[in-house]
Parts: C-alpha cells; sequence; structure tokens
C-alpha cells in the first residue's frame, strides 16, 4: 500500500469521526457505550414506563376489589337460607344457596306491582318537580342581580343544617291542614322541600360557570329571558340538571322515614315500605326473626333501578356534581 492510500484513508476516517462528533444524537458506532439494540437490554426509559404501568394496573385491581368486594357479599349474603347466619357463613356455604329469598319477594301472593308503581310515582314526580324548581330559582340567584340576592341564597341552604327527625312533626301538621296526609302528594312535597337547598346550590354554581357574554349576545339579538334561559342556558347546564334530578330520583325511591310518617294505607306504600314489612314478617316456628337472606334480597331488588340510572346518566352525573361544587 502507498503512501498515498494511507493518508487518503486517514483522511476519510478524521472525516467520519468529526461528522460524527458534530452530531451528538446520532447513533453511535456498533458496540459503543450507547448501543440500545443489544438482544436482552432494556433501556432504562422504556423500564421504568414498564415499571409505573404495571404499578397502575396492581393498584387499580386492588382499589377496584376493595369497592366491589361489599356488593358482591351482599349479592351473594341474598342467596343463603334463613339459617345461615346460625350456621356459619364461609366457604361451605356456596352448597346451600337457594333462589327462595327471591321466589319470595316476587310471589305473585306478595304483589308488589302496586307498591312499584307507587314508587316510580314518588320518584319521577321529586325528580321533575326538583329540577324544575331548582333551575329557576337557581337562574334568578345566579344571573337576576336583586338587593340581597346572597341573604336569600343563605336562607335557602338553611334547611341543611336542620335534621329531618326535627321537622315530622311540623310537616305532620301542615300536610293535615292541607289535607295531604296519607297521600303520594304529601310525600311528594316533602321531599322536594328537602331536596331543593342542595339542588339550587348545585345549579347556582352550574350557572355561575357559564360566561355572561353568551346571555347578552342573546339578549342582544332580541331574545328574552325565557328563551335565554331555554335555547342559552339549559344546554349548557345540562350535566348539573342531570345531577339535581337523579338525586332527586334517588331521593323519592329509596325513601322510608316519609313514607312510615305520612302513610298508612297499605295500597299506598312505595316499594321500600312495603319490602320492609315483607323482611320482617319472615318467623321460624315460635320465634319472630328477621330474615337476613331475605333481607338482602330485598335491598338488591330495590337497588336495581338506581343502579341502572346512575350508569346510564353517570358522565353527566360526575360532571355535573363538579362543575356544581365549585366555581
Amino acid at each position: 500500500m502507498s503512501a498515498t492510500d494511507v493518508t487518503r484513508r486517514t483522511t476519510a476516517a478524521s472525516r467520519r469521526n468529526a461528522s460524527r462528533a458534530s452530531r451528538p444524537d446520532a447513533p453511535e458506532a456498533p458496540g459503543g457505550p450507547g448501543r440500545t439494540d443489544v438482544p436482552g437490554v432494556t433501556p432504562p426509559r422504556r423500564r421504568r414506563v414498564h415499571a409505573s404501568g404495571v404499578a397502575y394496573v396492581v393498584v387499580g385491581t386492588v382499589l377496584a376489589l376493595l369497592f366491589i368486594a361489599p356488593v358482591l357479599y351482599i349479592l351473594f349474603r341474598s342467596f343463603l337460607p334463613a339459617d345461615a347466619d346460625a350456621r356459619g357463613i364461609g366457604f361451605e356455604s356456596i352448597a346451600t344457596l337457594t333462589l327462595r329469598n327471591y321466589t319470595k319477594v316476587f310471589d305473585p301472593s306478595v304483589d308488589l306491582r302496586q307498591n312499584i308503581v307507587n314508587s316510580f310515582v314518588v320518584a319521577i314526580s321529586v325528580a321533575v318537580l326538583v329540577a324544575i324548581v331548582s333551575t329557576l330559582a337557581a337562574y334568578a340567584l345566579s344571573k337576576i342581580r336583586f338587593r340581597g340576592s346572597t341573604i336569600v341564597f343563605v336562607l335557602l341552604l338553611a334547611p341543611l343544617v336542620v335534621p329531618f327527625q326535627g321537622l315530622l312533626t311540623p310537616l305532620s301538621i301542615v300536610l293535615g291542614k292541607l289535607g295531604l296526609l296519607d297521600s303520594l302528594a304529601g310525600v311528594v312535597l316533602v321531599l322536594v322541600t328537602l331536596q331543593l337547598p342542595f339542588s339550587v346550590f348545585v345549579m347556582r354554581n352550574t350557572f355561575d360557570g357559564i360566561p355572561s357574554e353568551l346571555e347578552d349576545a342573546a339578549a342582544i339579538d332580541g331574545a328574552g329571558t325565557g328563551r335565554i334561559l331555554r335555547s342559552v342556558m339549559l344546554p349548557l347546564a345540562w350535566p348539573g340538571l342531570v345531577t339535581t334530578a337523579l338525586f332527586g330520583f334517588m331521593a323519592g325511591w329509596n325513601d322510608l322515614l316519609s313514607s312510615v310518617t305520612f302513610l298508612s294505607t297499605d295500597s299506598k306504600y312505595t316499594l321500600p315500605l312495603a319490602l320492609s314489612s315483607i323482611s320482617t314478617s319472615f318467623k321460624i316456628p315460635g320465634v319472630p326473626v328477621i330474615d337476613p337472606g331475605l333481607l338482602t334480597a330485598v335491598a338488591c331488588v330495590a337497588t336495581v333501578p338506581v343502579v341502572v340510572l346512575f350508569l346510564a346518566l353517570q358522565r353527566y352525573y360526575t360532571r355535573g356534581l363538579i362543575g356544581g361544587s365549585i366555581k
């Protein structure tokens, strides 16, 4: 090899090294210290990402099991016989599972159809009235400024600090004078009154989160107050409206104390009141007891409509509750 060839090769190698040094993010020579494609070697960043993903899955799974375990236990207990507690509940209880509890709840002789209808009437009425009244009141308190609006809002929230049990006697007197004792209408009015403070609070904060410029633009276009509320505000406040209606439905569907206090006719009983009488009327010969299996079966039956409704409206409920709780 001549001296000229050696000089050319040395010059070319120097140029390659200089070019590689001027590009710090260029791949290093095979086998170099920065090599990442060696089989069996994982880059540190990729390893950290993989570990965080595994931790997220593990923690999420544990939390999900902790939340769902009580629900699964109640469902399992609803299939146990009446003497399950006396025997002791364990893995051997699986062999004693029975449909007797659900058969007794849905037995034609029990005839819960009228009670189910009564509960739906109360729940839907409470949901609709709470949504309408709280929307109108909250819009006035949020967008229509007048002297003393803050005082009115505080007075509306005042019933939240009064225990419901302390209102039973005055409510009974008022309903008696109005002729609404032992009627579903009286129960609906009581539940609407109790739900309004929280519902107005949620809807007022929801309206506060809507820019006033939208209302001003609609007013410039000639829209009145009713048109602005219906066409501009309500579409934006839909999550808060669904939240208040959902809370109203749950209050009407799960209500027991108001029904026990203000209803006395069997045909007007709501479902929780009827189911409570069924679950406590079971008797072992000679000994009156509460049947735990039947009681949990009753609870499972009563929660189905609320669970279905919540799952169907969950996205609106979450957004409305967060948006209505903070400004």
